[in-house]
């Protein structure tokens, strides 16, 4: 159930995003004449998305040794919220290159088995993302002032789990608050959409893009109803994120 209303609210989110941007598109092509394509020199811009995520976990043995070892599954994202910035150079016409910074914040949880007492656990807390992207870019003409714009990146990803909350599954009682972590990963994303010239210098745009972040871990701890013990830490493998988002971009 949660999982659809955050794919419900996630799909809300991209349509008025779209929505929007496609009505400041039609409404700046309707007053605006026909723009020369970009020239080479520099840019920069700023974007905002709407992403849902999907990852998995190979952790068998998570949480305390004398409690067996956790199994993790059911491992499930929010739709999330990404903003992001760029400043790069053209090269020409049709060429660019850039370096971007991406944040991505929203909520994550799993569930853990612990076959050795019959019991299991839930996990609810929030990820965030913070990449550092090299990319390249190309864009080919649509018409005067539109042109379709494909982009691919790559670079480091610092990906955080924090207030991680451990409950126990049947009765929902508040069991321990897991140590935050932060763990680095390569990250690459491939994007395309579309760029519309409203000024000499300015363009607004839509993009969709498909990101692989990494991975995830918690912190080596627990504090609850053992006190503060030490745990094998439950991780979070091959997490994927994908999204629309609208961008407003400046040349100088």
């Amino acid at each position: 159930m949660r999982s659809s209303v955050a794919v419900a609210g996630l799909r809300s989110s991209v349509a008025v995003l779209v929505a929007v941007l496609v009505a400041a598109l039609l409404s700046a092509g309707l007053a605006a004449p026909a723009f020369a394509r970009p020239a080479p020199g520099i840019f920069a811009g700023v974007d905002l998305s709407r992403t849902a995520a999907r990852g998995s976990s190979t952790t068998r043995d998570g949480g305390a040794s004398f409690a067996g070892g956790g199994i993790v599954g059911q491992v499930r994202f929010g739709a999330a919220t990404e903003i992001g910035a760029h400043l790069g150079y053209r090269l020409d016409p049709s060429w660019s290159v850039f370096l971007g910074y991406r944040h991505a914040r929203g909520a994550v949880r799993w569930n853990a088995a612990f076959p050795l007492f019959a019991i299991s656990s839930h996990f609810a807390g929030t990820a965030s993302s913070d990449m550092l992207l090299a990319s390249v870019g190309y864009e080919a003409p649509l018409s005067g002032a539109t042109s379709f714009r494909a982009t691919a990146g790559i670079g480091p990803a610092f990906n955080r789990l924090s207030s991680v909350v451990e409950t126990d599954e049947a009765t929902a009682l508040f069991l321990a608050e897991l140590s935050d972590r932060t763990r680095t990963a390569m990250a690459a994303r491939l994007g395309v959409g579309i760029r519309h010239a409203v000024a000499g210098n300015v363009r607004l745009g839509l993009d969709a893009a498909a990101t692989y972040a990494g991975g995830f871990r918690t912190g080596a701890s627990r504090t609850g109803n053992l006190g503060v013990t030490d745990i094998t830490p439950y991780a979070i493998d091959r997490v994927w994120r994908g999204g629309v988002g609208a961008v407003v971009e400046v040349g100088f």
